[in-house]
């Protein structure tokens, strides 16, 4: 039965049959209100109907202060008390009003006076008055249609809500009454609903457990399950299309904030909640169903299925079948453990087959190329790793139930502690022997040729930036280079490799990206010390910004003042991120990250600020990030080394040296005839009592990964 008036309509009424009634010509109309939820539409009323309107703030007995000479309305937000008389003249010779918002309410649906009686002695018997107040103001007000009684009614129940399906699902017993017989009008109404497993039950428990049980079955058969494995009451009907509870569920999932989403996520991949173990049990490929995100069992099951086909060695079956799972997963629940944990999975199984198949990239004599192509380098293992290791734990967050908590670890340490070591060394030696095969790197382009190479673009007349980032390794400045990308589409971002300086030092990697011409750089041997020099001049920090200046270049380093100084031509040197390989020792990876993040600002920031007709990231070298468990065997250098460090030893005869030994058989074009460096290709090697007692981030070594760069270069398109 609808209603038939507004809540404004009958307040109209109720005003005048009072003044109708009234003795008075201009009568006064007395209205208690015992809640005082009636004060707006009461006055809105009043107004139309050609009333002055007055309420008592504090007492009643305020009202009569003004005494009134026209026709008015006075409202109290008051039961009406009959120990007082200071309104017996009005009751006399004006109208009174005794309603309330529930008994207001009842009178909107005149059509079923002894019905509707039950909306009046719900708001007078609510434990929260407010809640059905504002259900009836929300519901009767005029805006949207009037309700049916049978509408009204449940929402009362359901504290506002219409759907009883959709509160169960999402609240379970939380909002439920706990009136017995409002319990059992609920009960009905999810029968009527088509929810036939709660018919005749009188618990709230459940009748929770089955209306869910009721939404997970609909799910798995709309994902494929075979509707004949469930008991009949739970099967769809076939006239309910799409299904009865399911689109409820489906519906509240992806409208939810993040909070309630991973609420809801442990409520439906709770192990306590099994909604359909036994069923799903004798399903023969949970895979079938992976597109139902709300069932533990499935959930458990296709993680072992997942385990099985690693454990196989099916890496790329893994990325598919993780990513799939993640993606319907992220689409219903959005960021929580689950989620994290399938994407982890996905990064692990592509790491895997990253390190099964990196030797069929190409020609593996050529470690540039193998190394350092950009849509197919091997640095995308050494992205991998990272990324791997700084995304965490996910698992941890997952109840202790779920399998992932005793096979993801496992399978990530794996990767990260044993089975890249493997690549890390085997990558060490075939750099040995493209060494000792007498002509390195033959073609590539040399990081200090950059000034030479690049003259025509960094002659005085252009505008040009170059970031020279410490440390900057390939895959980091990668994702540079992809953040720039994102930011300012409309750029042309290219990335080359390039060769830095061996050893990977900082000293002579930053003496390589000084201006000069082609062939002026060398390193040089001088009473003990390897010295890199330009012209023939020692590169020293002042000679560097020096040479610069000389080249038409302001000179800044990254400071807190790093505002200032910038020109149309400008050398920017970034250094935190070598200082932070040096210092964040235990947790490098995740404050890397952050660098990145940081780096990507200022130069984004910079380039949106300045008319650069070109701008470089450079590095001067890159560096080795080694597992957080790893011995490392100290070895000592020959006794004849004159310089020694943790990756390399120099000196004038050098022959029995440990690692690969550069000369001028190498033919690296900087390296003085008398000169010999002995640098470690061995990931877990290092000379004995130099340097920092770290076991996880060193350069200086020949590993590709401290001296082929990604050098990338700005331009407008």
């Amino acid at each position: 039965m609808p209603a038939t008036k507004t809540l404004p309509e009958c307040a109209q009424d109720a005003i005048e049959t009072a003044i109708t009634d009234a003795q008075d010509d201009d009568p006064v109309v007395l209205w208690w209100d015992d809640g005082g939820h009636l004060a707006e539409i009461v006055e809105n009323v009043s107004h139309q109907l050609g009333c002055r309107f007055r309420a008592a703030e504090q007492t009643p007995l305020e009202l009569r202060a003004d005494a009134p000479r026209d026709r008015t309305v006075w409202y109290v937000p008051q039961p009406k008390r009959d120990d007082v008389d200071w309104f017996r003249d009005v009751e006399n010779t004006g109208g009174v009003v005794e309603a309330h918002i529930g008994k207001l309410a009842a009178r909107c649906f005149e059509n079923d006076r002894l019905q509707s009686a039950s909306i009046r002695t719900a708001y007078e018997e609510a434990d929260d008055r407010e809640q059905v107040a504002t259900t009836l103001y929300q519901e009767l007000n005029g805006d949207g249609g009037l309700p049916s009684l049978n509408g009204l009614q449940t929402k009362i129940v359901l504290d506002g809500h219409d759907d009883p399906v959709r509160i169960v699902l999402e609240h379970g017993t939380e909002n439920l009454p706990d009136d017995h017989d409002d319990l059992l009008q609920i009960r009905d109404l999810l029968v009527d609903e088509g929810i036939a497993a709660v018919e005749g039950v009188t618990d709230a428990d459940v009748i929770v457990d089955r209306t869910r049980r009721f939404a997970v079955a609909e799910w798995l058969v709309d994902a494929g399950l075979d509707e004949s494995a469930l008991p009949a009451e739970y099967r769809p009907e076939p006239s309910s299309g799409l299904g009865i509870s399911r689109p409820d569920l489906q519906s509240l999932l992806s409208n939810v904030d993040s909070d309630r989403a991973a609420e809801l996520a442990r409520t439906y991949l709770d192990p306590n909640a099994v909604f359909w173990h036994d069923v799903l049990r004798t399903h023969d490929d949970p895979w079938d169903l992976a597109d139902c995100p709300v069932d533990a069992t499935l959930e458990h099951q296709l993680w072992d299925a997942w385990t099985r086909t690693f454990r196989n060695n099916e890496y790329e079956a893994c990325v598919d079948r993780a990513t799939e799972r993640h993606d319907r997963l992220e689409t219903t629940y959005g960021d929580v453990p689950w989620t994290r944990t399938w994407a982890q999975a996905t990064e692990v199984a592509r790491l895997a087959h990253e390190l099964d198949t990196w030797e069929e990239r190409g020609d593996t004599t050529d470690v540039v190329d193998l190394y350092g192509d950009v849509d197919r380098g091997t640095w995308q293992i050494d992205n991998a790793v990272y990324n791997l290791i700084i995304s965490g734990e996910p698992e941890a967050e997952l109840p202790e139930e779920h399998p992932a908590t005793a096979t993801l670890g496992e399978l990530r340490t794996s990767l990260t502690e044993s089975r890249y070591l493997e690549y890390l060394a085997e990558l060490g030696d075939l750099v040995v022997d493209q060494i000792e095969a007498g002509s390195p790197f033959v073609g590539e382009n040399y990081a200090h040729q950059f000034f030479d190479q690049e003259k025509e673009h960094l002659q005085s007349g252009q505008s040009v930036a170059l970031f020279i980032v410490d440390a900057l390794r390939f895959d980091l400045a990668h994702e540079l280079a992809a953040s720039i990308r994102r930011t300012f589409p409309s750029l042309e971002v290219d990335e080359t490799p390039w060769v830095g300086t061996l050893p990977s030092d900082t000293e002579f990697g930053k003496a390589a990206l000084t201006p000069g011409r082609k062939f002026s750089f060398s390193i040089e041997l001088e009473d003990g010390e390897l010295v890199p020099k330009r012209n023939g001049q020692e590169i020293t920090n002042y000679r560097r910004e020096k040479l610069l200046a000389e080249d038409g270049w302001s000179y800044i380093m990254q400071s807190e003042d790093d505002d200032s100084g910038w020109t149309n031509r400008v050398a920017y040197y970034w250094n935190d991120l070598d200082k932070t390989g040096e210092e964040e020792l235990t947790d490098f990876e995740s404050v890397f990250s952050d660098r990145i993040e940081t780096i990507s600002e200022i130069i984004c920031e910079k380039l949106d600020q300045g008319e650069w007709d070109r701008a470089y990231i450079l590095s001067d070298h890159g560096f080795v990030s080694l597992p957080r468990s790893v011995d490392i065997d100290d070895i000592y250098p020959p006794a004849d080394a004159a310089k020694v460090t943790r990756r390399w030893v120099a000196g004038t005869d050098l022959d029995d040296a440990p690692g690969v030994l550069l000369d001028e058989n190498a033919h690296l074009g900087y390296l003085d005839d008398d000169t010999e460096i002995s640098v470690l290709a061995d990931p877990i090697q290092r000379f004995r009592n130099q340097g920092l007692p770290d076991a996880r981030f060193y350069h200086g070594g020949v590993l590709p990964q401290e001296f082929i760069l990604n050098f990338v270069t700005i331009t407008q398109e």
